[in-house]
């Protein structure tokens, strides 16, 4: 990533990655973003049943309308936006700042990789590429320090 937009507060994105939530019928791709006060969650796309509008009235032959995501360039994108402009992108953006991030562990989860983020109000099972997730970890553990446990 090249040239980050500072915020009025001189907050900007350090990193991400794009990750996979597991959601009751499907998944949902958000990107997970580094500042230096908190993590972003974005929302991406939706996966599966929830992404087909009507699907309780088509059932399974919806299911074949879904196309595969394309690489657009998006996490690039977006990292190169402010915090507060990436938070206003979706209504179902959010931050969690540092200070209540209880650990983050990741761990291999069959050719993916887990991402289990534990929050003072939440716990969050995500999944990412084992590259992209490598990528991060000097990012992580500067950030986190000791609350950052990576298993092999």
């Amino acid at each position: 990533m090249s040239d980050p937009i500072k915020s009025e507060t001189g907050e900007r994105v350090l990193g991400g990655l794009e990750v996979e939530a597991p959601l009751r019928f499907g998944s949902e791709r958000l990107f997970l973003f580094f500042t230096q006060s908190r993590l972003i969650l974005a929302h991406h796309a939706k996966l599966g049943r929830v992404s087909v509008p009507m699907y309780s009235l088509f059932g399974k032959m919806a299911e074949g309308l879904r196309k595969p995501g394309r690489k657009t360039g998006s996490l690039e994108k977006m990292a190169l936006m402010e915090p507060g402009g990436i938070l206003g992108l979706h209504r179902d953006n959010f931050s969690v700042e540092y200070p209540q991030v209880v650990s983050v562990k990741v761990e291999p989860a069959g050719g993916k990789s887990r991402i289990t983020l534990v929050t003072m109000d939440q716990k969050y099972e995500l999944y990412a590429s084992p590259v992209a997730v490598d990528g991060v970890e000097h990012d992580l553990r500067s950030l986190l320090g000791r609350r950052v446990e990576y298993r092999s």
